[in-house]
């Protein structure tokens, strides 16, 4: 269920008014914040202010002022507000950072990043990262010189919804050209030497590296073929919702309406493992989206929220962020269902959930806790135990990958290993040596130029005690399904290399055999995603252009509103 991708992103919007136009950035120092890297686009109506490491999105700023050369505004960052003000001298920005209620004051200081595409002698370039057994990540590589003399360049990582990012680019005087990207994962370096026909370069970011070739790519495009992908006008009604969690935290989704005068049977969409957007957006597709537009308009009404702390989901202390578990988020689902149960045009007898991956292991949950969820539908959710389905999860990535099966066995065997001491509780210490061990027998077997150092390891292990995992190698998913009497729907392809359909379909009729309306489906061909794929391995999902097969979404759309019509 769960991989690492390595770049994030995000974007704060704006409006800017005044002389000060065009991209800009460089190094803001918010007050209590290390200095980030930050960039500032002016363009009327549509100014941003992009942070990577921030990971800030469309926060809108308010009190905006201009004379000349000289503005201010106020954002609010992640619930907290700060001012901005600055001046332009020339080729440069400075200005300073309030935060509210403090006395203490960052600052700003910007010079001109023009973006490369509009630069007249722009070179295109495409590569890509291959991370053996797992995925590859396409790049798009932009460069020009500009008429200040500087070498610029734009990055654009589209499975990542990272478009044309300008990177801070340093030119050795030995010709070596260092360019990086400020992530929210941590700095990304490109290390290269221009040239007219290929740019042989080395990527870091991390302890991961890995030597590429840039080649010249005019056609390359940021976008992607997306058939499904729903387009307005849509006849059906919308609308945003904003939740107040009695934690402190807020949740932002929102609530599509079939048209006719209801009341309707509705659903809570529930996304897998990581901090994910309302959309499920996962390498240029948006599998909650397309289900979305899918069930409402086969009458079904639809709330899909972004995850605590990811899009406008609001969390005040994004530390408490690495202390949730599945059960923290189960009471975020709970939220929206006490929300849809207040809706006039919602039945609340017909309240359903649908949970993909990890969502479907908190369907269960939040219906075992209730008394009122009158369906369920798990896509793709696991019911074994963590240990064994993490392991096949990882034994089924390596076959697909074409390892040997002995090495398969050596990697599986540690990973079993670690896996039961991090359950037992095992101590810092007693973890470090067994990690490292897998640590490098994983990155060894896929090829991987990592170097598993002290700072590695002690990563890992944090990792690894974080007390999602914890609670998830613990967690009995069967029982939670023994004692569910309402309809329950499970699929899985049969090509999901992360939650392997013949192990789970199984187990969960095992666990619900005593439910009277209980209903499993395997999907030849379909891979986690329910794609239909060649062998489902991760590397193929941005490549597929259907984002979810047709036969899913009827079926579930049929099966729910079969349900409803037997209850009337």
């Amino acid at each position: 269920m769960r991989f690492a991708l390595f770049l994030a992103s995000c974007v704060l919007a704006f409006p800017c008014l005044g002389e000060v136009e065009g991209r800009w950035a460089g190094q803001g120092t918010f007050p209590g914040w290390p200095s980030i890297f930050c960039v500032l686009e002016f363009d009327g109506d549509d100014s941003t202010l992009s942070t990577l490491p921030a990971q800030l999105l469309d926060e809108p700023i308010t009190g905006w002022e201009s004379t000349g050369d000289m503005f201010s505004f106020d954002v609010d960052v992640h619930g907290t507000a700060f001012a901005f003000s600055g001046t332009r001298m020339g080729e440069s920005i400075s200005g300073s950072i309030h935060k509210e209620g403090e006395e203490a004051v960052g600052s700003i200081a910007l010079i001109p990043y023009p973006e490369v595409s509009a630069l007249p002698n722009r070179n295109r370039w495409s590569s890509a990262l291959d991370v053996t057994g797992v995925m590859e990540i396409p790049m798009i590589l932009d460069t020009a010189t500009g008429t200040d003399g500087r070498i610029h360049a734009d990055l654009s990582i589209p499975s990542q919804q990272l478009i044309e990012f300008p990177l801070e680019v340093v030119s050795g005087d030995d010709g070596l050209v260092r360019m990086t990207l400020h992530a929210g994962a941590g700095a990304a370096v490109i290390e290269t030497r221009m040239s007219d026909k290929e740019l042989a370069a080395n990527f870091q970011q991390g302890a991961f590296q890995q030597d590429l070739v840039f080649i010249l790519d005019a056609d390359a495009t940021t976008t992607y073929n997306r058939p499904q992908e729903p387009k307005p006008p849509f006849p059906y009604g919308s609308r945003e919702v904003l939740l107040a969690h009695p934690d402190g935290h807020s949740i932002a989704g929102t609530l599509t309406i079939p048209e006719g005068p209801g009341p309707h049977p509705a659903v809570v969409l529930i996304s897998g493992s990581g901090l994910q957007d309302r959309n499920e957006e996962i390498m240029g597709h948006k599998p909650f989206l397309v289900l979305a537009d899918h069930l409402t308009r086969n009458g079904i009404a639809v709330l899909r929220a972004d995850d605590r702390g990811a899009g406008d989901s609001f969390v005040p202390d994004r530390s408490a962020l690495l202390n949730v578990t599945s059960l923290d988020f189960a009471t975020d689902t709970s939220l929206q269902v006490d929300h849809l149960r207040k809706q006039p045009e919602i039945d609340a007898d017909s309240i359903g959930l649908i949970g993909h991956s990890e969502g479907g292991i908190i369907a269960p949950l939040v219906a075992d806790q209730r008394d009122d969820i009158a369906f369920i539908v798990m896509m793709a959710g696991p019911c074994r135990p963590g240990i064994e389905m993490l392991a096949d999860q990882n034994r089924r990535l390596m076959e697909v990958a074409g390892l040997e099966a002995e090495t398969i066995d050596t990697v599986v065997e540690q990973f079993i290993l670690v896996m039961t001491m991090v359950k037992e509780g095992a101590s810092k210490e007693e973890l470090m040596e067994p990690l490292r061990r897998l640590s490098i027998l994983q990155t060894e077997t896929m090829g991987l130029d990592i170097e598993v150092d002290d700072t590695f390891v002690e990563d890992a292990v944090r990792q690894a005690q974080l007390p999602w995992l914890k609670w998830y190698l613990t967690h009995d998913s069967a029982t939670v399904l023994s004692r569910l009497d309402m309809p329950i729907l499970a699929i899985n392809g049969s090509r999901d290399v992360q939650v392997l359909a013949e192990h789970e379909l199984s187990a969960i009729e095992q666990a619900a055999s005593a439910n009277p309306d209980l209903t499993t489906r395997s999907y030849e061909g379909l891979n986690h995603l329910f794609q239909p794929a060649e062998t489902g391995a991760v590397s193929e999902y941005e490549l597929i252009e259907i984002t979810i097969d047709q036969a899913v979404l009827t079926d579930m759309s049929n099966w729910i509103n079969e349900r409803r019509v037997a209850d009337d």
